[in-house]
């Protein structure tokens, strides 16, 4: 069970999927509570994105009304306009300002959002609301997802027992560019906005940001948190002695999300951690890891078991990163396959490494002392049925 003070949500089918599974959810707050959020990077914004922008804006949400099964993106002005109307649909049923309440929506891009489904089932909804429905609500955004994705945790402020928990979503369209997913994520502990919005920035940074399925960014990424201040603490503003403990708190959070993501990345086999080390600056290892974990030929030869290294170092020497291929080291987990640009282990050497679920690659390129990582998938078969087929 897994529940926040001050916060109930529930999960039903509402009919906007095809096959009879959950995919409408709620978050309700007792009391408005802060809100902040990081939104999709790409130009191509879904309905439920442009309006969230607008709302978060105004510091306060009290309500998350949120569909799976239609992305309601590329749907025009039509689209903003069945956005708004769900979103009045649940203000008037829970008796709060419209303002106070964020769209989200995943699903099938460029079909309209059934608007008469949500009018018959929201009072379903809110009926259905509980303290404990967190799970009820993440079952209630899977699309593709094999699985619910959530997890709490706990931590002491001023001598109190806060809580804190995340929700998510997502197993394609993944690529390091924020948001790369939906996200929840609630606290009845005291925060101002201001320290909100740095720790969530820095929590996605270190998370989210660094997850790689596909290399896609979706039109409906979006990690939201809400601070209802119910824990009654002394309110936290950055630079407290609190701050920086409850951003640790957060980032691990998020991270917990994220790597489930990738574990559930539409058939992935592996989960692998791609390092880069002694780069020039962190920019450059930075885009040096993307690279990397973008690769098919990468994602292929590890869903492969195949220990295939050179792929590796081909990817790296594209990222437009300067450095001296004769001087790189490369391990798979704690085994050192080459040595200055050389293979000084055989393949069958370390095989056993890549047929773990989990793993780690390191790429030593002694240019600096700049490093930066990405948690990235393999591509399978079962990826390619999954895509290949997803409206039909």
């Amino acid at each position: 069970m897994i529940k926040v003070p001050g916060f109930l949500s529930s999960g039903i089918y509402a009919g906007i999927k095809k096959k009879q599974k959950k995919d409408l959810g709620l978050i309700f707050s007792e009391v408005p509570a802060r809100v902040a959020a990081v939104f999709t990077t790409n130009v191509v914004k879904a309905a439920p994105v442009v309006i969230a922008l607008e709302r978060v804006r105004e510091g306060f949400c009290q309500a998350i009304i949120v569909n799976s099964g239609n992305a309601n993106a590329c749907t025009a002005k039509r689209g903003i306009k069945d956005a708004e109307l769900t979103t009045r649909i649940v203000a008037d049923g829970l008796k709060i300002k419209e303002s106070l309440v964020i769209p989200a929506s995943t699903g099938v891009i460029g079909e309209f959002l059934p608007v008469d489904k949500f009018e018959k089932a929201v009072p379903n909804l809110i009926a259905s609301l509980r303290h404990d429905g967190l799970v009820d609500m993440a079952e209630a955004i899977m699309t593709t997802d094999q699985f619910p994705k959530y997890k709490s945790s706990r931590l002491k402020i001023d001598g109190k027992l806060g809580t804190m928990c995340a929700v998510g979503k997502g197993a394609g369209m993944i690529a390091p560019q924020m948001a790369t997913m939906l996200c929840f994520i609630l606290t009845d502990i005291n925060l101002t906005r201001r320290a909100m919005v740095k720790s969530l920035k820095r929590a996605v940074e270190a998370s989210f940001n660094r997850i790689i399925v596909d290399g896609d960014t979706s039109t409906n990424d979006a990690v939201i948190m809400l601070s209802n201040g119910i824990l009654g603490n002394k309110v936290i503003a950055e630079g407290d002695r609190m701050y920086k403990k409850f951003e640790r708190a957060l980032t691990e959070l998020s991270t917990e999300i994220a790597e489930m993501i990738v574990r559930d990345g539409e058939g992935a086999t592996k989960v692998v951690k791609i390092l880069i080390k002694n780069a020039k600056t962190e920019g450059q290892a930075d885009l040096i890891a993307r690279t990397v974990g973008s690769s098919l030929l990468v994602k292929t030869a590890f869903y492969g078991e195949d220990p295939n290294w050179g792929r590796i170092i081909a990817a790296a020497g594209r990222a437009g990163v300067k450095f001296d291929p004769e001087r790189v080291d490369l391990y798979f987990g704690n085994h050192k396959v080459v040595r200055n640009g050389v293979e000084v282990m055989d393949g069958k050497e370390f095989e056993h490494v890549i047929r773990q679920p989990n793993f780690t690659v390191t790429l030593d390129i002694k240019s600096g002392k700049a490093s930066s990582f990405v948690i990235a998938s393999d591509i399978t078969m079962e990826y390619l049925k999954l895509n290949a087929h997803y409206r039909t």
